[in-house]
């Protein structure tokens, strides 16, 4: 599967960006993978998805598997 961005003509985006996003998405589609998952984010990051919220990379590793 392809996780290669696309973006309209004309809107520049920061390659770091375009790499985290792709590899964001990669890794979210990969079962088993919540380690890495949890590597994407920093030791004191603030994860929201809907409802739930989780700080730092344990709050986010503690959440139910179907959210990461």
């Amino acid at each position: 599967m392809s996780y290669k961005s696309d973006y309209p003509a004309g809107v520049s985006v920061d390659p770091e960006i375009v790499a985290f996003f792709e590899e964001f998405y990669r890794i979210s589609d990969t079962p088993g993978a919540h380690d890495e998952y949890v590597d994407l984010f920093t030791q004191d990051a603030t994860f929201k998805l809907a409802s739930k919220q989780a700080t730092g990379h344990e709050g986010v590793f503690g959440l139910p598997k179907e959210f990461i």
